[in-house]
């Protein structure tokens, strides 16, 4: 994403919705249901492609749109390269300015900050989200394209910044509305450095104190290209719950009321999606007029056991309350429940029509974790060096 957007800024223009960590590619974004803060108005960044120019199964090339190949099309979305090879897409870019212009509002409880929400993306705005720190206490997020530069610049890529949520933190305990400019690239990657505040958990992995210096110090190591290598190296997927859960409208608040009661998880991301087309793997494919994504980062109590009890007592109620899961993290259901969700007569009809059998593995097998795995911190933490040109010997 950084590269893409290197280029399309150079002509003032930005994709529609870029997906906030740099290292995301864009066959990534459209193969695993990515959205941002930009997403209630465009949707996910599947929702911004025109066109596909793909790679079947027998070798052949051809072009997926909603007028050739249209089944492919959409059914390629959130299908984790289990359909096809994407090579090229043709997207949806909007004009840019130097800067986005945040606002931030600060709110006392789940509810207030889902009317709040609801309200700001009725009200033309570029940009909406959220970060709820405690049940009481969370900031909502507005965001427009500027050129002006009369408020006070914000900043989040240099060695000596914040880490963003610690600054929208600092924010949340200061003001009940605030105001700030920050530039372009900053804030479309601003949750970069600390990856959310996962990179919170890899500090306490290792045991290093989590400090304005240590930070300072462990730059190298603090953005998400570096950090998801020593994550994946640790299995801390297996002691963390990193998921994002598609709620519709009218049963958000009780689904973070079930998080705050059987999870204990903060803080939340909340990120406002348009809702999907005929997309029928994306997680923003629900009835519904308006999806909120709530984004569940952080430790489970408890060993290996209580982490998937909580994970599958989490996919059932997302299930009953009539949304979806992200499937780019665990997924723990049963083959037969996960086709209840998805329609396995479409999809199976499609793997035999392109060609995809005989080459791609099927979906379900591609999601679903099976068994507990080792760790490899050593393997880990050398790709981790060796992804930020750090020489080795």
């Amino acid at each position: 994403m950084d590269k893409l957007v290197e280029e399309t800024l150079q002509h003032r223009l930005v994709p529609s919705v870029v997906m906030e960590f740099p290292g995301i590619t864009v066959g990534g974004g459209i193969q695993g249901g990515a959205g941002e803060s930009s997403s209630f108005k465009h949707g996910l960044f599947h929702d911004i492609c025109e066109e596909y120019e793909m790679v079947l199964g027998n070798g052949e090339l051809i072009t997926a749109s909603p007028t050739q190949n249209s089944d492919l099309f959409y059914g390629t979305a959130c299908s984790y390269g289990t359909l096809g090879i994407i090579t090229m897409v043709k997207l949806h870019l909007v004009p840019a300015k130097d800067f986005v212009r945040l606002k931030y509002y600060l709110v006392k409880s789940f509810d207030e900050a889902v009317k709040l929400t609801e309200k700001k993306v009725g009200e033309g705005v570029n940009f909406v989200d959220g970060i709820i720190f405690t049940k009481d206490r969370g900031v909502i997020m507005t965001g427009n394209f500027s050129d002006e530069s009369d408020l006070p610049l914000a900043t989040f890529s240099k060695r000596t910044d914040d880490w963003f949520y610690i600054h929208v933190d600092k924010i949340s305990k200061r003001h009940e509305i605030y105001e700030e400019i920050i530039p372009i690239k900053d804030y479309l990657f601003r949750y970069d450095r600390g990856a959310f505040w996962m990179g919170y958990y890899v500090f306490n992995y290792f045991k290093i104190p989590f400090t304005k210096l240590t930070r300072f110090l462990l730059e190298r190591i603090s953005k998400t290209r570096t950090l998801y290598h020593l994550a994946h190296a640790t299995n801390m997927s297996q002691e963390y719950f990193v998921q994002d859960l598609s709620m519709p409208r009218d049963s958000v608040l009780e689904f973070m009321q079930f998080v705050d009661d059987e999870l204990h998880i903060y803080p939340l991301w909340l990120c406002p999606l348009r809702p999907g087309r005929d997309d029928k793997f994306s997680p923003n494919t629900i009835k519904t007029d308006l999806v909120i994504n709530v984004g569940v980062w952080g430790k489970v109590k408890g060993g290996y056991e209580n982490f998937i009890r909580a994970n599958r007592n989490v996919e059932n109620k997302v299930w009953e309350l009539g949304g979806r899961k992200v499937l780019y993290a665990h997924a723990y259901y049963p083959r037969d429940e996960f086709w209840k969700i998805y329609d396995n007569i479409w999809y199976n009809a499609l793997r035999e029509k392109y060609f995809a059998n005989s080459v791609f593995p099927d979906i379900y097998d591609k999601v679903k974790v099976s068994e507990k795995y080792k760790s490899s911190i050593f393997i880990g933490l050398l790709k981790a060096l060796r992804s930020r040109k750090i020489p080795v010997s």
